[in-house]
């Protein structure tokens, strides 16, 4: 055992010598009881469905240290892996933890970081859900089941086919009670969605949405980060033709009305709640930077658990942060540090090598990439 850790401890070294801190992991595509897009997968629409499990791929994630909740369990499924060994990044974390996250977050978390980035693709709207708040997983362990954290999330929409229902339905019209709610759970997915305000999911904009309260997310395909949690309580039964287990609809509570406590009308019907949450990408500084642009996509000042930016690279610059970082390649060719990178490569830039600075080429067309960045640690 001591010999496979010294062994895999010093893969790792080399590969963080040899990268100059910059990790290359390995696509990371999760099971879902939603119907994929085929964006992801470059496939047809439902081109990734199991029929031992009955479950798509219509989920990628991002450096993630999240195990993932589904029918059928896959041990490790949902865990990001090193693109160039056999090794989990939260692996890496216990084996190099102050290098890759920095002292100050390996001394107040651990081995961890504290963020999940995805890409969602569904080819219909995901039906009716909520995630727990910090709040609800803290007063309530037993029924959440594994879960350390709420799941406050926020989206951008990638420029990509939209798909057919490109509108996300969110929280419900101002003055709804809870008894009128349940009355239009009874009656079904209809009857919700005219309780429910909606906006179009625009390109290259977002949304900010709590954990508690209630949405139907459209079609478009959507880049999406979020605090590391994978509970979900499901409001529908059915999703298109397939019905649901109750532990599909509620995993770890005895019945969905029990579930349904955890579900926050006051948060749900407040007023303005599209308007209050939208997200329209702004400048990181009032300085141009030369050869690109960088904008923060999910901003420090609507959620202080997450953050995110869009760096555009038009020739070559080099990008210093104060913190280690997620990297997403979404459009063009070039280098990261040593790296080729091209679209769809997938990074964690450690700490050191965030600090240092990382000089980014484009070779081509323009780059596109996405840093996201776990909450900041306070000294």
């Amino acid at each position: 055992m001591g010999t496979a850790m010294t062994s895999a401890d010093d893969t790792l070294y080399r590969l963080m010598e040899k990268g100059k801190g910059i990790l290359r992991l390995r696509p990371n595509y999760v099971r879902r009881v939603y119907v994929d897009g085929g964006r992801l997968s470059g496939s047809r629409p439902g081109g990734t469905f199991n029929p031992r499990d009955s479950l798509w791929r219509p989920e990628r994630w991002i450096a993630s240290g999240t195990p993932a909740v589904n029918p059928h369990p896959i041990p490790g499924e949902g865990l990001s892996q090193l693109a160039d060994a056999p090794l989990l990044l939260v692996d890496a974390f216990r084996m190099a933890g102050e290098r890759m996250l920095g002292p100050k977050r390996f001394l107040a978390h651990g081995p961890e970081f504290r963020v999940l980035l995805k890409v969602l693709d569904g080819i219909t709207p995901i039906p009716f859900h909520f995630h727990p708040s910090d709040a609800a997983v803290r007063s309530d362990p037993k029924h959440f089941r594994g879960a350390r954290f709420g799941k406050d999330e926020a989206y951008y929409f990638l420029k990509a086919p939209r798909g057919p229902c490109p509108y996300t339905h969110v929280g419900l019209h101002p003055g709804t009670t809870m008894r009128e709610f349940r009355r239009a759970m009874a009656c079904g997915a209809d009857a919700m969605l005219d309780l429910s305000p909606f906006f179009l999911q625009r390109f290259e904009e977002g949304f900010f949405l709590p954990g508690g309260v209630i949405h139907r997310p459209g079609t478009a395909l959507a880049l999406e980060i979020q605090q590391p949690c994978d509970a979900s309580i499901r409001l529908e039964d059915r999703m298109g033709d397939r019905k649901l287990s109750p532990e599909e609809m509620h995993a770890g509570f005895d019945s969905l009305e029990q579930a349904l406590r955890h579900l926050d009308l006051k948060a749900s019907t407040q007023r303005d709640i599209i308007e209050r949450n939208r997200l329209v990408p702004w400048p990181v500084s009032r300085r141009p930077l030369r050869g690109g642009s960088e904008d923060w996509i999910f901003p420090p000042t609507m959620c202080s658990k997450f953050s995110g930016k869009r760096l555009r690279v038009r020739s070559g610059l080099v990008t210093v942060e104060d913190d280690c970082y997620a990297l997403l390649v979404w459009k063009g060719t070039g280098r990261i540090g040593p790296h080729r990178a091209q679209s769809g490569d997938e990074f964690f830039v450690t700490h050191e090598a965030a600090r240092t600075g990382v000089a980014i080429e484009c070779r081509g067309e323009p780059l596109e990439l996405f840093k996201c960045f776990a909450a900041p640690v306070r000294a």
